[in-house]
């Protein structure tokens, strides 16, 4: 918690959740509480859902839109640019000096449309950050992403268990054999790591076949590399997508303690039509149902971690992705920090695509 969820950019949403002035969502995971909202010049930026008054939380539904954040306490209010701007019965607060009572920013920035926020105030740029990920993603227009579903998952699993599974195709042919291998040529499969622990994987369309109903709306200027190729993009140190030029899911895995994690799921596609969400309402049943075949997975690996039946793990080619990241948690944490028999050795910076 202290050197990785802390430190490190968290994508937390899609710049279309917030197409309006006073637009806003609550960012609830890592036992924090964040109002992420656009205030009224167009900018994105966040706050801790906190009043400064007496620590109440300032709003509790999920999203909405607000002209300025009224405390439910005692009705302290805060502008959209989180400056207190009213305070009731303000006689009795003598010695209260409104400019230093503004709400606790949180550092938020916005890569191609895709909200990140940041714990610390102090580190990278959320541009150096991504920097990596600019190349191989040159050609997919992830600013006109709309957001068409939203839900949550929970999982009887540590997050990494979960999120590993998910950056590997090692697993495709045997637990998603009727769904997802007859779409894709697993033997094509490569995996290239970036810095910052980030990582893409390729794999060749069977016929440029894809779960997604040709039905689908697809965006004219996508490059036809995402066409012909399925291509993940694991930004670490939590969040995949498997991009299709007829609209994906957005992945984050949460941890809600050492044994249980948390799903985030965003399906995205483009602009709307008259059938749009009738589309959509089939593609999160069909989603869900290859989401099943691994989830099912997922509490029977958490047992077998639990009793300790192994010492340790062996990782094949198409597994490297998940190896990078472990590394990279280390480094964030420090190596030197990390016990000697628990770190994770470094040997993967070598291979680093740039």
């Amino acid at each position: 918690m202290e050197h990785l969820w802390k430190k490190t950019w968290l994508m937390v949403g899609v710049e279309s959740e917030l197409a309006r002035d006073g637009s806003y969502f609550l960012f609830e995971q890592l036992g924090l509480s964040v109002i992420v909202r656009r205030d009224k010049d167009g900018g994105i930026g966040a706050f801790y859902n906190t009043c400064r008054h007496r620590a109440s939380a300032l709003l509790r539904e999920p999203t909405g839109r607000v002209a300025r954040f009224i405390c439910p306490y005692h009705s302290w209010g805060y502008s959209l640019s989180g400056d207190l701007v009213s305070v009731p019965e303000a006689h009795d607060f003598a010695c209260l000096n409104k400019a230093d009572f503004g709400l606790s920013p949180v550092r938020c920035d916005v890569w191609r449309g895709l909200i990140f926020i940041n714990l610390s105030p102090e580190g990278e740029s959320l541009a150096d950050f991504m920097a990596p990920v600019v190349g191989p993603m040159t050609g997919f227009p992830f600013e006109n992403l709309v957001v068409k579903d939203h839900y949550f998952i929970e999982m009887d699993c540590n997050w990494k268990l979960a999120y590993h599974n998910f950056i590997e195709g090692y697993h495709t042919t045997t637990v998603h054999p009727q769904s997802l291998a007859p779409h894709l040529q697993p033997q094509t499969l490569t995996v290239a790591l970036l810095d910052h622990g980030h990582a893409r994987i390729t794999v060749a369309r069977r016929d440029n076949s894809s779960i997604y109903s040709s039905a689908a709306a697809i965006a004219d200027e996508i490059s036809p590399v995402f066409k012909e190729l399925s291509n993940v993009l694991s930004t670490f140190p939590n969040c995949y997508a498997a991009l299709d030029p007829g609209g994906f899911a957005f992945q984050n895995f949460w941890p809600a303690g050492d044994k249980k994690s948390v799903l985030e799921i965003r399906l995205v596609g483009w602009e709307s039509s008259p059938s749009d969400e009738a589309y959509w309402n089939v593609m999160r049943t069909s989603f869900q149902a290859i989401l099943a075949e691994d989830l099912r997975l997922f509490p029977g690996m958490q047992h077998g971690v639990e009793k300790g039946a192994l010492s340790h793990v062996l990782m094949g080619f198409k597994e490297r992705a998940l190896y990078w990241m472990e590394e990279e948690i280390d480094r964030r944490i420090g190596v030197k920090n990390v016990p000697e028999p628990l770190r994770v050795a470094q040997v993967l910076s070598g291979q680093v695509d740039r």
